[in-house]
């Protein structure tokens, strides 16, 4: 019988596995598709940050900035000794309108709380800081300029975790695991993301498919922070020389991961020009479209023990914050699985039990 076995080697899956080889425990991860050519972690945008609605998210983007920081010293291995992802600190910049605004600053006492460090201001001081930005119809906002929030290379990133997990003693193998009743081991941990309802139909986890389009601007602000207009749902950062910006619809049910380019001219470029506008004169240059394991109940993560089974513990439903809180929901289940108790971060109210009796904890601050 193996001591722990993990389905799903995506970035949750190797985070997990890291922290559990750290503890000494023997780590089996089981994946399907080796080149995670459908995964959630390769085809996001990268970004990290704490500007969220409840503390628990806050507090695991936090610590995923000084997990990232510290990835040199933290994830060296022989075969990478200096391991990186390729950290872009420009922060994030988040713009509410009127009908948001009375829940952004309820989502600020816990930003204070939280010592996140985020900084307020009106819609009308926004040209005072970001003077590319043209504030119509905002009526607040919230950024970071200290380097705490940004995005990093996905890939890297997983690689860096796999790779240390892997010296530490982690078996990564590649299997497609039909039913959990396949598996024996001490220790079940389900990370298969997207395809969690494969596994557990009983958890509301399902592929949720988003946009995001590459375009060229012939006026390039390399130090723009990743910005989300939450009055139309687009965001956009820099990446390169061009810029990046997801659409703000997204699908479910979708067979394929085929971008839908018609929301490039009908929602995001008129959104871009709008709020940004040197954004008038774009051309588009590439897109892709990649799936986010969406918790339909209330877009929050579901971790922890699963109560229906002696031995499965879960971790999925990220809707799009996986490669940013994998580090803190590492540890977490690693606490829990060794410990019986979460010591760090409290995640018990993401716990499974709220999926079946619809105690929702909805995050607003999807992206």
């Amino acid at each position: 019988m193996d001591d722990v076995v993990i389905v799903g080697g995506g970035i949750i899956g190797v985070a997990t596995a890291y922290f559990l080889s750290k503890e000494g425990r023997k780590v089996k991860v089981i994946e399907r598709d080796p080149t995670y050519k459908k995964a959630s972690f390769p085809l996001s945008l990268g970004g990290f940050r704490r500007q969220f609605f409840q503390k628990e998210n806050i507090l695991l983007g936090k610590f995923a900035r000084e997990f990232i920081n510290q990835i040199p010293e933290l994830l060296k291995t022989e075969k990478n000794p200096k391991p990186t992802a390729s950290i872009v600190p420009n922060g994030y910049l988040l713009m509410f309108g009127p009908e948001h605004a009375e829940e952004q600053y309820r989502a600020l006492e816990n930003h204070k709380a939280c010592d996140a460090g985020t900084k307020n201001i009106k819609g009308t001081e926004l040209n005072k800081v970001f003077s590319y930005i043209n504030p119509e119809g905002i009526e607040t906002a919230t950024y970071t300029d200290n380097k705490t929030e940004g995005w990093i290379d996905p890939f890297m990133f997983h690689g860096a975790l796999k790779s240390k997990a892997m010296e530490l003693g982690a078996k990564f193998i590649k299997g497609d695991v039909k039913s959990l009743s396949e598996i024996k081991a001490k220790t079940i941990v389900s990370a298969a993301g997207c395809w969690t309802k494969e596994l557990l139909d009983d958890i509301p986890v399902v592929p949720q498919k988003h946009t995001v389009f590459r375009i060229k601007c012939p006026k390039h602000i390399p130090e723009m922070p990743l910005t989300g207009d939450l009055t139309t749902g687009v965001y956009w950062r820099p990446e390169g020389k061009e810029y990046l910006a997801g659409s703000p619809i997204s699908t479910f049910d979708s067979k394929d991961l085929e971008p839908v380019w018609n929301d490039f001219e009908e929602l995001v470029w008129p959104a871009l020009a709008k709020r940004v506008p040197i954004f008038e004169e774009l051309k588009l240059t590439g897109g892709w479209a990649g799936f986010y394991d969406c918790n339909k109940l209330d877009n929050n993560a579901v971790v922890g023990k699963h109560p229906k089974y002696e031995n499965v513990y879960m971790a999925t439903g990220f809707t799009g914050r996986g490669l940013m809180q994998a580090p803190g929901i590492g540890r977490a289940l690693t606490e829990l699985i060794t410990t019986g108790s979460y010591n760090t971060i409290d995640l018990n109210v993401f716990d499974v039990d709220r999926i079946f009796k619809e105690n929702a904890r909805p995050e607003p601050y999807v992206l």
